[in-house]
């Protein structure tokens, strides 16, 4: 068969599919082969038999990959599976062959066999194999041939009944993919979605990008902060070596020089010590005499003062008592004259109530009397007006049939001159007419009642479909909201989560900050320092010590500063478990030259105990508790504490501190919260504190804080990433109902819009037989009013014309006398009319007042009652609170205090005012040896301190020496000799010890620093910068790519606009030669503002005799033929190579089935047509016949035979 194909080049070629060869495809288990030859083919067969599976098979040829659409649930079903008498094949293979001597094809063969293999390779493992003429391909390129010719699985190759009902009962938009494939659009399409997908995975790409740009933007804040910290620690360093071995040079060559002139000062000082010590010893004495007299004067005082009180309670009782007498009297007369101000008040209101009563009485009797008379009145006037009314009614009633018969009359004379020669024949034509008519409604009657059974059937279910769809969409939007609130839920989790992970980073930081600080002993002076740190590594050093006092001691966050305070310098020191071992460590310092170190031996310090006078003081405003409670250690240190933290208050603020201290004589030491301190010899120290001072107590509570900080944000993580894993869970399983409601409502929505199609059109014929059946009962009511009409006529045609004139002339004489009586019975019913209505409106107003007194009456007596009760009860009130007031006054005077009362509280007033001021004399005294005490002793700690300082000096000269030397030598590996070279002339060594310390400083304040924190710098500056370009590359492909997204949108839209034209106007070609008349056309319904690549289809058809209206109003048979006639549109618009249509014409009536066969005879010329069909019309135009039976059930044959052959030989008479 030859067939001519514009291929894409423009130029036409001659295409020949020559046969299709089958090897255990579904049913044909043995290789089949089918050629074709010119015309049109047609595969005929028992239902069953395996027709359509030769189309299945082309179309697995031309690349389906849905097992759905092969009729399967696997691609494994298309091979055998065998039958009772055969096993199952293992392989499955199909062959098309194309004539290409052409070169249709871009290969360089005449004959072009595209072959397409599934083989087991395995239990349940399948291998697919395409083959172009026996040589292995992809299916990308057998997929390309075939497209580059017009032909694919998802064009118009293969046409089934499902492509009619689609084009008959699709929705508009879901319509419109029909024509897409038909203009081609589907590789548009499919570029259109790869590069919504592109640009969907870009969009995920770029978000990645910003996520890991704005990471990586976080940490360069903190690592270029930490880049310039080890280059700062870097310059100090390298200056603080230049000074340390300066310093050290300086110090071994003058260390002589500088300790003996510290020496002399100590021999001094220490005779000024001896002498103060004197002095001090002898005033304490005085001081202790001084406290005795004061003890005394106190127990005395608080003897007096407890006996004044009690006489003191007894008189303010008497005091009270009178004044609370007296202020009840005043308020009980105030009672009496109240109560006799309302008594009056009442008895002149029960006087107004008996007058109102009275006056009430006298008006009701009136108006009964008038009720009763005006009741007569009414019912007299409404039985007058009664009467008039019927005479009224009477005489208007024989007036009308008097105006009526007049009437009568003259129309009877007037159709009885003209017909009553014919109403014998009038009157015979009536009664057939009404014959016919009866029986016309009845029929209409019987159609409308079958039509609204059926309308009520489709109605029930169109409601049930309604509300299921209706409880579906309302389920719909749940889950919908559902699934967005779980997604809403894991983006706050997700955040949470990296926010969490963040802190727990910084936290970390802290804790290797905190722990690298307490192993290096930060805070701690150099020797105490070198002493801990030696104890860590050398076991001789550890097993004679304890710790630094900080170790072995703890304190709530608010107490840290009190309690630092209150042991001072003694922080800094060292427990030793015995003196023994404090000896051990000063020789060990000495031999080594590690400074001066103060010990703590916990077998020889006393302790300390608390005071009875600080315990009474923890009563005082400001108190917070003793020091040596508000601290944590082992008891085994019990006496250390005490005897450093014994009678010490801790004290809010410093104002309170200094109230306590007073009150109690400065007999304890308090410290405040802010490290304020008011000692013993009432001396008081204070003032700001640097903001960054080290707290030895902080550590430990700082490592432990970060410890629980971070595990307790791990714990947090964990229950996070849990949340996150079920609210994912919720959220695809939300995403999965919607999925599954959207279906379901999409399904309903399609049965639906079919049921409402259905109800239109029963709703309009049972309308159309509604208005049948009133226009036909109009003409019966007609036709039997003038059939009556008639008779009557024919009745009254035997009267003479005298009479009937004699008749109306009677009646018109009635008449007028009729309308005067009536008039006169109207004007009088108006005037009684009015008299009773004035009657009933006094009669209202009169028995509303009635109704009204004895309401009144009824509330005028109630409240005469109550104001009778109140009076009486207000006699009784004033009647006993008069007596009251007389017990009181005379309970009163009983009250007073006497004289002698009076002199005996003065007199121990007295005595205590001159016990006062003896005290205050002795008080006075003693401030003045306390004084005096306190001026020497801050001479004595003076001469102290200066005494130490120079031990220290004379120490430290040593010490620093030593440690200037250890220094040096663990820090540069540098001994005297090796300092040398770093020597600078004139150095100043004081300016370089203070810039020293500066840099050191400056070094502790850097805190850890991370020594590769440059080159990290350096690598994520230079990933950041690479990042960015590639999130710019990104955002350029990213729009690069809507761009063309934009492109192809508008040369799809330009594509199909044509296509669908040509279509359009084909279909009008094609309804009209198929229907033999009428027209068609295709609408796209397009709306303002919406996508135009969306936009749906609509069908409408005007067969031969009908009127224009849509696919769907149309009959089953219509609508399938329209749809046929569309898709003849489509192959005239587009020709395929060869197409293969499967039972297409199913639905048709057999003088359809003739039209489409004769059609698609004429059609054969421009493509190649292989019909599946079991259709008599359609065999009847076939060139070429192939049968399909099944003689072993389950196993398909082909039995073939060429009709043009077959008719030569019968014109021939050869056939037998």
């Amino acid at each position: 068969m030859k067939l001519y194909y514009t291929h894409n080049h423009g130029k036409e070629y001659i295409l020949d599919l020559k046969e299709i060869q089958l090897s255990g495809f579904k049913s044909f288990a043995d290789k089949t082969t089918i050629r074709f030859e010119e015309g049109v083919t047609c595969i005929v067969g028992p239902n069953g038999c395996g027709k359509s599976n030769v189309a299945d098979a082309v179309r697995w040829v031309l690349g389906e990959q849905s097992a759905k659409s092969l009729r399967g649930s696997q691609m494994q079903d298309v091979i055998f599976g065998g039958t009772l008498e055969r096993n199952p094949q293992r392989s499955c293979e199909v062959t098309l062959v194309f004539d290409n001597s052409n070169r249709i094809f871009d290969l360089d063969v005449a004959e072009v066999a595209m072959t397409r293999r599934l083989q087991r390779v395995g239990e349940d493992k399948f291998e697919s194999k395409y083959l172009i003429n026996n040589q292995p391909s992809r299916l990308r390129d057998l997929v390309a041939l075939f497209h580059g010719i017009g032909l694919g699985k998802e064009g118009y190759s293969i046409i089934g009944q499902g492509k009619v009902e689609q084009i008959m009962n699709a929705k508009p938009e879901d319509r419109r993919l029909i024509f897409e494939e038909a203009t081609g659009l589907m590789v548009f399409k499919s570029r259109k979605q790869e590069i919504e997908r592109k640009i969907e995975d870009s969009n995920d790409n770029l978000f990645v990008y910003r996520q890991r740009i704005d990471e990586v933007q976080r940490r360069l804040g903190p690592l270029a902060k930490q880049a310039e910290a080890a280059r700062e620690y870097n310059e100090y360093a390298e200056s603080l070596k230049m000074h340390e071995a300066n310093t050290y040079i300086y110090r071994y060559e003058n260390a002589e020089n500088e300790k003996s002139k510290y020496k002399k000062d100590v021999a001094v000082i220490s005779d000024k010590i001896i002498e103060l010590n004197t002095k001090i010893e002898l005033i304490n004495r005085k001081i202790d005499e001084n406290r005795e007299k004061i003890s005394q004067a106190d127990f005395r005082l608080s003897e007096l003062n407890d006996k004044r009180v009690v006489l003191s309670v007894g008189n303010e009782r008497k005091d009270g008592e009178l004044r609370l007498a007296q202020e009840r009297i005043k308020t009980y007369r105030s009672q009496i004259e109240a109560a006799g101000e309302m008594l009056e008040a009442s008895k002149i209101r029960i006087g107004e109530i008996d007058d109102e009563i009275a006056l009430l009485g006298k008006k009701n009797a009136e108006d009964v009397k008038c009720v009763a008379e005006l009741e007569t009145q009414t019912e007299v006037l409404r039985s007058a007006i009664a009467a008039l009314d019927k005479k009224i009614e009477v005489f208007e009633k024989l007036s009308d049939e008097n105006r009526q018969s007049q009437l009568s009359t003259a129309d009877e004379l007037s159709e009885m001159k003209k017909n009553l020669g014919t109403l014998e024949a009038r009157m015979e034509a009536t009664k057939d007419r009404l014959t016919e008519i009866e029986g016309a409604i009845q029929k209409t009657k019987e159609r409308k009642e079958r039509l609204e059974n059926e309308l009520s059937s489709v109605r029930k279910d169109l409601k049930r479909l309604k509300e299921q769809t209706a409880f579906g969409m309302r389920e719909f939007e749940e889950k919908q909201e559902e699934a967005r609130e779980m997604q809403l839920t894991v983006n706050d989790f997700n955040q949470e989560l990296f926010n969490a992970n963040g802190q727990i980073a910084s936290l970390r930081e802290n804790l290797e900050m905190y722990i690298s600080l307490k192993n290096r002993f930060d805070g701690y002076k150099d020797s105490v320092r070198r002493l801990l740190s030696i104890s860590k590594t050398n076991p001789d050093v550890g097993r004679h010590l304890r710790g630094a006092l900080a170790d072995v001691v703890s304190t709530e966050q608010k107490y840290e500063t009190a309690i630092e305070t209150a042991f001072g310098g003694a922080m800094q020191n060292v427990v030793t478990p015995t003196a023994d071992d404090a000896k051990y460590l000063i020789e060990y310092l000495k031999r080594t030259g590690g400074g001066i170190v103060t010990f703590l031996p916990v077998a020889s310090m006393r302790p300390r105990p608390d005071s009875r006078e600080i315990r009474r003081a923890l009563e005082e405003r400001g108190a917070m508790g003793l020091a040596t409670e508000l601290v944590q250690y082992d008891e085994y240190y019990y006496n250390v504490i005490s005897n450093l933290l014994g009678n010490t208050l801790v004290c809010d603020n410093i104002a309170n501190a200094t109230t306590i201290a007073k009150k109690y004589g400065n007999m304890f030491k308090i410290v405040t919260l802010d490290g304020d301190v008011v000692a013993t010899s009432g001396s008081m120290t204070g003032g700001s504190r640097g903001r960054n001072t080290a707290s030895l107590l902080a550590h430990e509570r700082k490592i432990q804080e970060c410890k629980d900080s971070i595990a307790a944000k791990q714990k947090y993580i964990e229950k996070l990433k849990k949340a996150i894993a079920d609210s994912e869970k919720a959220r695809e399983e939300a995403e999965a109902a919607v999925d599954s409601l959207r279906e379901k409502y999409q399904d309903a929505m399609g049965e639906i819009a079919a049921l409402t199609q259905r109800e239109t059109a029963l709703t309009q014929q049972i309308a159309e037989t509604v208005s049948d059946v009133e226009t036909y009962e109009a003409a019966l009511e007609e036709l039997q009013f003038k059939l009556a009409q008639l008779k009557s006529e024919e009745e009254n045609s035997s009267m003479s014309e005298e009479e009937i004139l004699s008749r109306r002339q009677g009646a018109q004489a009635q008449l007028e006398t009729q309308r005067s009586q009536c008039e006169t019975f109207k004007e009088e019913r108006v005037e009684k009319s009015e008299t009773l209505r004035k009657a009933e409106l006094e009669f209202t107003s009169r028995k509303a007042a009635i109704e009204q007194y004895d309401e009144t009456v009824a509330r005028l007596t109630v409240e005469k009652e109550e104001l009778v009760k109140k009076i009486v009860d207000m006699e009784y009130e004033r009647t006993a609170t008069q007596t009251k007031l007389n017990g009181l006054e005379e309970e009163a005077a009983e009250k007073e205090l006497t004289e002698e009362e009076k002199a005996a509280v003065q007199a121990i007033v007295d005595e205590i005012n001159a016990l006062s001021k003896e005290k205050e004399a002795v008080n006075a005294h003693q401030l003045a040896l306390e004084e005096e005490k306190t001026q020497m002793q801050e001479t004595l700690t003076k001469q102290s301190d200066k005494r130490y300082k120079c031990e220290i000096e004379i120490s430290k000269i040593d010490t620093n020496l030593e440690n200037m030397r250890a220094r040096v030598e663990e820090a540069y590996g540098l001994d005297y000799e090796g300092c040398l070279p770093l020597r600078k002339e004139d150095y100043n060594v004081e300016e370089g010890v203070n810039t020293i310390t500066v840099l050191k400083r400056k070094i502790t304040m850097l805190g850890a620093v991370n020594p590769h924190a440059v080159e990290e710098y350096q690598y994520e500056s230079e990933r950041f910068e690479e990042m960015s370009t590639q999130r710019d590359d990104l955002q350029k492909a990213i729009d690069d790519l809507q761009a063309a997204l934009d492109e192809i949108r508008g040369e799809m839209l330009r594509i199909f606009n044509a296509g669908f034209e040509k279509i359009n106007e084909n279909f009008k070609i094609t309804f009209k030669e198929l229907f033999g008349g009428g027209k068609a056309e295709l609408q796209i319904d397009y709306v303002e503002g919406e996508d135009p690549l969306a936009a749906g289809i609509e069908i409408v058809a005007c067969p031969p005799g009908k009127k224009l209206t849509k696919i769907s109003l149309l009959s089953g048979g219509e609508r399938a033929l329209t749809a046929i006639a569309i898709l003849f549109a489509i192959l005239r618009s587009s020709p395929m190579p060869f197409c293969i249509l499967d039972e297409i014409e199913a639905a048709l009536d057999d003088a359809n089935v003739d039209r489409f066969a004769s059609y698609l005879k004429r059609f054969a010329n421009e493509t190649q047509f292989i019909v599946i069909t079991h259709r008599k019309p359609t065999m009847n135009q076939a060139d070429s016949l192939f049968g399909v039976t099944m003689q072993e059930k389950g196993v398909s044959k082909i039995v073939s035979v060429k009709l043009a052959e077959v008719e030569t030989k019968l014109g021939a008479g050869t056939v037998e």
